[in-house]
């Protein structure tokens, strides 16, 4: 039986549960929606986390599933975490730096 979200709700791909579109936000690997907290003066679920990308100075934002690697084409942890790049069909391309010896 298929769950059917309310008018200007959506059903978190996490826990399932039925969230006003405001308060989610768009897993960058998974493209699906989930709770999340954007106002520190609220309190409110997150089944999900948000950083700044050092490399592209972009926020990123990841779904608890991909975080933990439950997701297909999941990338680990968020980076700062001591985390592996990310993996998979989805990940972003990673340069390698190469760097020359100076004699």
């Amino acid at each position: 039986m298929a769950i059917e979200p309310r008018a200007g709700t959506v059903i978190c791909v996490v826990c399932r549960g039925e969230a006003e579109v405001r308060a989610t936000a768009e897993c960058n690997w998974c493209d699906q929606r989930f709770h999340l907290n954007q106002r520190n003066d609220v309190e409110a679920q997150d089944c999900g986390d948000v950083w700044i990308d050092e490399q592209y100075l972009a926020l990123q934002f990841a779904c608890a599933g991909c975080l933990s690697g439950d997701a297909a084409g999941s990338r680990g942890a968020a980076p700062g975490r001591n985390a592996a790049p990310p993996t998979g069909p989805r990940a972003p391309a990673i340069r390698q730096r190469r760097y020359k010896r100076r004699a």
